[in-house]
């Protein structure tokens, strides 16, 4: 007798649909979903073309029975885009009212690109929309269907006025270009997919009661408050909403994992939750993986010695590029080889950010290994070679 699939089953199994059709967007794929099991929002960061948006709606195309609004500002934007129309026929009874039909308003996810270029028409509205999900309009206090929002951006805002709507993003994922050359091949032939895997808005909810039934253990506790002091002696820190709603978040991780309750372990997700500028984000990464994910820790340390590796390459016509190439190929190679049996060892689970630093290093030996060849080929065909 064929068992039938849990909520979490149907939660992976769209997890694992998407991570097969976005090439190299585990991290942003897990923090869309765990944004939509916390009711939180999700900000993603990342030059024009990396996919964010793509990312955004291939997640709601695959969570049926909710209503989806998407829409990107600019700075000449204005609320009716966002909140819908002044309606005419209440004006002629002296009546401020709006259709919200088809908006924000009334929308269970929603998406703004460049949200950053929001003005203040927009900005109070917009903050309690998704912070309190209330939508005042007429002197009256409306509720909304909101579950999460997503905001996508190229850099974080530099005006202060928009810091608190910055805030109320409680994941931020960096989205860059792809770094692997198979990932690159294998996007040259990506065809568009329907969705091979989906949710109801029913089995959603139900999956963020799930969460909630979670415990949050004393282990995971005392790994959030070392995490707190820890950032606090870098000169991090972050308000206490910021810090009871990272307690969901670990919830949530432990929950996506199959886990019966949290350990520290789960906390490693906080690396996406406690930084406010891209500066911080590998003083975070290395703060919370001393906690929760040592091997976090030791991947981030081997990424920055091959990338110090990587930018002492000479120049392409160096007159010794050869002899000098030899030393970078051999350490970047150790700590390939090193890396690589570290992910090994590790569970799939643990080893996410790994085997990313693994691809990285990949990709930097491989453009030295292509630029050593090129020099000799260089030297075989010279005169008198």
């Amino acid at each position: 007798m064929t068992k039938k699939p849990t909520v979490l089953d149907r939660v992976l199994a769209v997890r694992q649909d998407l991570n097969t059709h976005l090439l190299e967007r585990e991290t942003a794929i897990e923090a869309a979903l765990l944004a939509l099991l916390t009711r939180e929002h999700l900000l993603l960061l990342g030059p024009p073309g990396t996919a964010k948006s793509l990312l955004v709606r291939n997640v709601c195309e695959r969570i049926q029975s909710t209503t989806y609004f998407e829409r990107l500002l600019t700075r000449f934007s204005t609320p009716e885009e966002l909140f819908g129309p002044l309606s005419l026929s209440a004006l002629e009874k002296d009546q401020y009212k709006r259709i919200t039909s088809g908006t924000l308003v009334e929308a269970h996810i929603g998406f703004v690109d460049e949200i950053f270029k929001a003005n203040s028409a927009i900005l109070n509205s917009l903050l309690t929309l998704i912070n309190e999900r209330l939508f005042h309009e007429a002197g009256q206090v409306l509720p909304v269907p909101l579950l999460s929002l997503f905001g996508a951006s190229n850099e974080t805002p530099e005006d202060d006025s928009l810091a608190a709507l910055y805030d109320r993003f409680l994941l931020r994922v960096t989205v860059p270009y792809l770094a692997d050359d198979d990932s690159m091949r294998k996007l040259l032939d990506l065809q568009p997919a329907t969705p091979g895997a989906t949710l109801t808005l029913k089995d959603l909810e139900a999956a963020q009661g799930e969460v909630q039934q979670v415990p949050l253990t004393d282990e995971a506790r005392e790994a959030i408050i070392s995490i707190k002091h820890g950032l606090e002696e870098e000169g991090i820190a972050a308000s206490d909403r910021r810090w009871k709603a990272c307690a969901t978040l670990v919830r949530a991780k432990a929950y996506l994992e199959g886990e019966q309750q949290t350990s520290s372990d789960h906390c490693e997700i906080l690396t996406h939750a406690l930084w406010a500028e891209p500066a911080q984000i590998r003083v975070v990464e290395r703060v919370v993986s001393r906690v929760a994910n040592p091997l976090n820790l030791e991947a981030v340390e081997l990424e920055d010695a091959a990338k110090d590796l990587y930018d002492q390459k000479p120049k392409p016509d160096d007159a010794d590029l050869t002899s000098k190439l030899e030393p970078l190929l051999k350490q970047l190679g150790d700590i390939h080889t090193r890396l690589e049996q570290r992910v090994q060892a590790a569970p799939s689970a643990r080893s996410l950010r790994a085997r990313q630093s693994l691809g990285k290093v990949e990709g930097w030996h491989r453009e030295l290994s292509q630029l050593a060849l090129r020099s000799l080929s260089k030297l075989h065909m010279a005169p008198g070679a």
